[in-house]
């Protein structure tokens, strides 16, 4: 079925795409849709006008869709480096105290879930990969997932418009439940009694220094985003031939010089941080928005339930996990509900959420472990999919 809009309508079709992702990040700014995500949005704003045929479906071999073409080509591998600029290792483990272990346990926890849903549910022809990208995200959130899914090949997988639904639907759920997890007062012997101290405003908070956006970031930006992006591009083939795979390493490569830049350069990248993930996230978006154009409802109704089920037992064992060594590494609730929060939804929902339950001190390091997540979900879930296939 041919869709309103030609597939040769660039300008069109990039309005909508944009659109699509303003319409998603201001949504959820203005609480339009209450606790649902503007990722959520702006996937579903896109799936509705691809199923009513308004748009060319993303997921169409037969259609060639120069728009969509570009941002997959273009727009993640330059988005990954800008929401790393911020990844300095050295500061993560310093400054993230009691919250860095309990992130440690919780990514082992969606590790150990990972291979008992692997030995429970079957997701078919390479569940091995599946499997991995799934880890990928529960440990730091959708830019592992994009990540990921790009170095596996994963982007092309039936499963993978199903996959990124659930996990959109399970990790909204599952954030509104550590919301709730404080108030449920059979899990209190679990925890350790909440520290005082995590209350008390950091003295040195107001003195944070502030890199406004100004057009100069932005080049600067963009010119070592892309610089990165570029390098690792260049190098992928070689690292490719030279270890025999077929895997796509330039996602990887990129994430490890970004990495680095971010850890050998942190006073020069840390005026670019603010500007960077802003552009880096938005430009996520837009990749988001196009994901959501390539929706098979079919495919959702017919594969997503064994995909939900394969979230539902990493998440529930991920939890209990958490929850079953509390006590022993003297662990609050705070402290676990937020580094669950950074595992499952990364950095942008462990602050706030610190935030809003009046936990002042673990703002800082919910982002900062959440970063950490960034950095290692990639290689996990990589490995994760290579060992189980």
């Amino acid at each position: 079925m041919e869709s309103f809009i030609s597939p040769d309508s660039h300008f069109i079709l990039f309005f909508i795409v944009a659109g699509a992702a303003a319409f998603g990040i201001y949504s959820e700014h203005k609480k339009w849709f209450g606790k649902l995500s503007g990722i959520l949005v702006t996937m579903i704003s896109m799936s509705i006008l691809a199923m009513l045929g308004v748009l060319p479906v993303a997921s169409n071999p037969n259609i060639k869709v120069e728009v969509y073409d570009m941002v997959f080509t273009y727009f993640i591998p330059i988005s990954i480096p800008m929401l790393l600029f911020s990844s300095n290792i050295l500061k993560i483990v310093k400054e993230s105290g009691k919250l860095l272990l309990a992130y440690i346990i919780g990514a082992i926890g969606i590790v150990l879930g990972c291979f008992l849903a692997y030995s429970l549910i079957d997701l078919g022809d390479n569940s091995g990969n599946t499997a991995g990208v799934i880890a990928a995200t529960l440990i730091g959130g959708s830019v592992n997932f994009i990540a990921s899914a790009e170095i596996l090949n994963f982007s092309t997988n039936p499963l993978f418009t199903a996959t990124i639904a659930v996990d959109n639907l399970v990790s909204n759920l599952y954030t509104l439940f550590l919301f709730l997890t404080p108030s449920l007062m059979f899990l209190a012997r679990f925890f350790v009694k909440p520290k005082k101290e995590n209350q008390i405003e950091d003295p040195h908070q107001d003195k944070k220094e502030d890199y406004p956006i100004t057009i100069e970031r932005i080049a600067v930006t963009v010119f070592v985003a892309v610089l990165i992006a570029g390098t690792g591009n260049f190098l992928a083939p070689y690292l490719q031939n030279l270890i025999h795979t077929e895997l796509n390493l330039s996602i990887l490569l990129i994430t490890v010089l970004a990495v680095l830049a971010a850890n050998f350069f942190p006073k020069h990248l840390k005026p670019l941080e603010n500007t960077a993930f802003s552009i880096g996230l938005w430009m996520m978006y837009i990749f988001l928005a196009v994901i959501g154009a390539a929706t098979n409802v079919h495919q959702i109704f017919t594969i997503g339930p064994a995909v939900l089920g394969f979230y539902l037992v990493i998440m529930i064992f991920h939890f209990v996990f958490m929850l079953a060594l509390a006590k022993l590494f003297k662990l609050d609730v705070y402290e676990v509900v937020i580094s669950s929060a950074a595992n499952i939804m990364g950095p942008s929902v462990a602050a706030p959420m610190a935030a809003s339950m009046g936990q002042k001190k673990l703002v800082t390091p919910g982002i900062l472990v959440g970063i950490l997540g960034y950095i290692i979900g990639t290689f996990i879930g990589v490995s994760i999919a290579v060992f189980l296939s």
